[in-house]
């Protein structure tokens, strides 16, 4: 089995360097957007949302009495 292995990699073309092989470049497809916002408009969507969640949060503490301003 491994005794003309050599002989089967020097005359065959399984053993080809990847270099030598050509590829296609991949099509690119229509570029999808979230929404449709671009990152940075993302981003300060998601700060605004964020600081909505801790001032609704800090209001229902205030409500509930679990924590005082002073």
């Amino acid at each position: 089995m491994f005794d003309n292995l050599r002989d089967l990699s020097d005359g065959s073309s399984l053993f080809e360097d990847p270099a030598d092989a050509q590829y296609a470049a991949a099509p690119k497809g229509p570029q999808r957007r979230f929404l449709g916002l671009t990152p940075p408009q993302r981003f300060l969507l998601s700060l605004m949302l964020f600081a909505s969640v801790v001032l609704i949060g800090l209001m229902c503490l205030l409500v509930t009495e679990k924590f005082w301003l002073g």
